[in-house]
C-alpha cells in the first residue's frame, strides 16, 4: 500500500468513525487519525485517510452521503 492522502476531516471521532465505516462497506481500507492535542474532544479533530489510489472513490462516496 502507497502513501497515505486525508479524504475528511471530522470534528468528532464519532463522525470520522462512521466515515471510516461507509469507506469500509464500499471496499476501501481507511484509518481515522486523532489530532486532538486536548483531553476535550470538541477541542480537536479526526481525521479519515485512505490510501492514495483509492482517493478518488472515496472522496465521491464521502460527497455522496454528505448530500443525502
Amino acid at each position: 500500500m502507497g502513501s497515505w492522502t486525508l479524504v475528511f476531516t471530522a470534528s468528532s471521532q464519532h463522525e470520522a468513525a462512521l466515515v471510516r465505516g461507509l469507506l469500509e462497506a464500499n471496499d476501501i481500507h481507511a484509518v481515522v487519525m486523532d489530532q486532538s492535542s486536548s483531553p476535550y474532544p470538541p477541542l480537536g479533530a479526526s481525521e479519515v485517510y485512505v490510501a492514495s489510489e483509492d482517493v478518488v472513490r472515496a472522496l465521491y462516496l464521502v460527497r455522496k452521503h454528505r448530500e443525502t
